[in-house]
This record gives C-alpha cells, structure tokens and sequence, in this order.
C-alpha cells in the first residue's frame, strides 16, 4: 500500500491553491459535496492531482472514528507505541521537518475517546464537532495537509492498536467517479425527497403559494449556476 504521507506532499501545493475547496474534497461526508469541489477544483488543478486528492479522501475516509474499541488495553499500547502517561492522556512525541509535535490519547482500559495532536503553536482535538458533516476536524485536514508526518504516524498509530486501516487507491479520476455514482445519485435523490417531505410545513408556516418548491442546499455549483457533480 503506497504511503499517505507522499500523497500528502504532492497534493500539498493544488491544496493551498484553494483550501476552502480542498477541505471539502478530502473531508465532508456528502459525496456530492465532494464531487462538486472536486469539479470546481478541476479548473485550476491538473487531474493528476484531482486523484491524488481522491485518493487522499479515501485514506481519511477509512480511518477509523473516535471513540473506538482497541484490540489491546493503553498499557499494553503503550509498550508497543512507546507512549508515555502524561496526566490524563497517552503521550508521544514526534520530529518532523517544521519541528516537533505530540499526539496525545485520551481513553481508558482498550477505550480510546479521541486522538489529540499538539504543535508548537496548535492544539486540536482529531474528531469533528459534528461527524455527519466531516470526517475529521476540518483544522486537522489544514495540518495534516502541512505536516504529513502526523498523519502517517497516526495510521502506524491504528496498526498498533490493532485496528484494520485498507483504504483503495485510483489510478484514474474517472475509476474513482465510477466507484461513487451510485453513492452522489441516492445522496441526489433523498435530499430531494428530504426537502419535498419538510414543504408542507414550510408553506403552513409562510403562507407561500407555491406547493411544489423544493431546495437543496450545496456547498458548490457549475459554471452556468446549476446543479452539477461528477459521474
């Protein structure tokens, strides 16, 4: 399995070119959200890098969520990982080429409630606010996306702790397009339907004339300022 953090070094530059875009691409859980930046993307990346991209998203995608159940209890982990205690959390110090950084576990017995990772300038918990939106913290997609290190070393993290990391990589924007079709189709579909079901009650609340108005809400959209996502 080819490396994460290579993928991280050479996406690095595409993603800087527009970090709002890009976050959404390797981040949000709505796959047509994905597609749409993806797209959007297109016209100021190469597609070698729009499958780089993808294939970084499938990496974060396949990390596993806190809180999880470890095959082995912290101190058992900690022998393996070398970890040290420090307070509450789980411990272990790192040097990159910016500098040094710790990641941090909190949890109890083979428990781990969250991943916290620490700069010299940035402490940021790993999960979300809200996991329906985004896999990770959107500020640790920014770090990661500049310290590459730290990503890769929490995938050797989960290996330790004996949890299953398979991520599929693209060769081709165009595999990676074919694989989601279905997946950005019935996202299409039940937003949709979502939105017909809450119209009753809007015009009830609004006295609007129209009963057949419904609206889905994208973070993006084509160029002539319709609906668009890749398939």
């Amino acid at each position: 399995m080819r490396s994460v953090e290579p993928m991280l070094a050479d996406a690095r530059s595409h993603y800087a070119s527009d970090p709002d875009l890009g976050r959404v691409a390797l981040n949000a859980t709505s796959w047509v959200e994905a597609n749409l930046a993806l797209e959007l993307l297109a016209e100021v990346v190469p597609e070698k890098a729009l499958v780089t991209l993808a294939n970084i998203r499938e990496a974060i995608k396949e990390l596993p969520r806190c809180p999880l159940s470890m095959a082995l209890d912290f101190e058992r982990l900690a022998e393996v990982w070398e970890l040290t205690r420090e307070d509450m959390a789980w411990v272990r110090d790192f040097e990159d080429t910016d500098g040094g950084f710790s990641i941090a576990l909190l949890g109890d017995g083979n428990h781990c409630y969250d991943i916290v990772v620490r700069t010299e300038h940035r402490t940021l918990m790993w999960m979300p606010k809200c996991s329906e939106d985004d896999f990770l913290n959107p500020d640790i997609i920014d770090l990661v996306m500049e310290r590459p290190a730290i990503l890769g070393n929490v995938v050797e993290l989960l290996k330790a702790m004996g949890l299953p990391f398979y991520p599929t990589f693209y060769l081709s924007l165009e595999d990676w397009r074919q694989e989601y079709a279905q997946a950005v189709f019935e996202e299409v579909v039940n937003g949709f339907g979502s939105a017909e079901k809450a119209e009753p009650v809007r015009e009830k609340r609004t006295d609007e004339a129209n009963p057949h108005g419904t609206q889905v809400r994208f973070r993006g959209v084509s160029n002539d300022g319709g609906l668009a996502w890749l398939i």
